[in-house]
């Protein structure tokens, strides 16, 4: 394991509340900053630091941490307290089996029985997220921050025609997990990936207004394996740190 990255002091200061209501919301502070990249791989989240960066006591910070652990997020080392999970291709490789198979499935059904508002969201998420792909594309970092709200908006839309809630349930555990490996790619790939991705994206929102469930579920197929390339590129180019030696 290489040296745990330290981040930032003061991430997330949670308000005060009912000591369940605290627990979901440290949970959901520190889930984020996990997701997002703020908490490095590899960072050991020692609990007293934690505690006040988070604003919150031992014990609803252990039970995060513990419930963090479950969704391999997050690692116990023991006496050593808990470690941020490193980034590796295998698992990114593995979750990108099992999320594609999942919205594959989801985006068909949504094809098949979204009505004119499901397109309508659909047409509005893309529009605007072609708006953030051309800004990326022009190499504005400042927004990637709205590029990630763009980009999980419109793959939202077009799975929101699915009428199966266990199948956009488990999406969304996937889709959470391979974040992580996407904010990698996205930030370490640089202009030539962000290109793809912008026309990728034009191409799989043509395909479903068209309701073509084959060509848009191919297509999808493609833009989540060219990112799991892209990750693979960037650590194998030593462009990260994903925390493992």
């Amino acid at each position: 394991m290489s040296s745990p990255v330290s981040g930032p002091e003061t991430i997330t200061q949670l308000q005060g509340g009912t000591s369940q209501s605290t627990v979901e919301s440290v949970y959901s502070a520190l889930k984020a900053d996990i997701i997002s990249g703020r908490r490095k791989p590899g960072e050991f989240l020692r609990i007293d630091r934690m505690s006040r960066v988070y604003g919150v006591g031992p014990t609803p910070l252990r039970e995060t941490l513990q419930r963090l652990t479950a969704e391999n997020l997050v690692i116990a080392r023991g006496g050593r307290g808990f470690q941020v999970a490193p980034l590796t291709i295998d698992e990114f490789v593995d979750l990108n089996i099992a999320r594609t198979a999942i919205e594959t499935a989801a985006l068909r059904l949504s094809i098949k029985h979204g009505a004119e508002d499901w397109e309508s969201r659909v047409v509005a998420a893309g529009y605007i997220l072609k708006k953030w792909d051309a800004a990326m594309l022009a190499g504005e970092a400042d927004n990637l921050s709205r590029w990630e709200n763009a980009n999980a908006e419109f793959h939202s839309a077009l799975l929101s025609g699915c009428p199966s809630l266990w199948l956009l349930h488990a999406q969304q555990g996937f889709a959470n997990k391979c974040d992580r490996y996407r904010r990698a790619a996205v930030v370490g790939a640089g202009t030539p990936y962000r290109a793809d991705v912008e026309r990728e994206h034009g191409e799989i929102l043509n395909a479903v207004l068209q309701r073509d469930a084959d060509r848009g579920c191919e297509l999808l197929a493609t833009h989540y394996q060219r990112t799991v390339d892209a990750f693979r590129l960037v650590v194998e180019s030593g462009l990260i740190d994903t925390g493992v030696d």
